[in-house]
């Protein structure tokens, strides 16, 4: 199986991954809810899967909306569809 670097924004709880997923959709970002890769931390269980190069705008929109989140971390791991809620 090919793997890649995915990028991940991990969360203390499902209420700020919620917050931060309708942020960075209302901003036009790219976000998807997934799982959280236990590789990468037993955290919530909650994550968004985002791309690299909207990192600096993803900081940037949740320092101005004051959006908490952990750490925003790669993995280069399978990517797996059928754990991804796509909404």
């Amino acid at each position: 199986m090919v793997t890649k670097m995915h990028w991940y924004i991990l969360f203390e709880n499902h209420t700020d991954g919620t917050a931060m997923y309708h942020a960075l959709k209302e901003a036009g970002l790219h976000a998807r809810i997934s799982p959280t890769p236990r590789q990468l931390s037993v955290c919530c269980g909650v994550s968004l899967l985002i791309q690299e190069e909207e990192i600096p705008r993803i900081r940037a929109l949740a320092e101005e909306k004051n959006l908490r989140y952990l750490k925003i971390e790669g993995l280069d791991n399978p990517f797996d569809r059928g754990r991804i809620h796509v909404v």
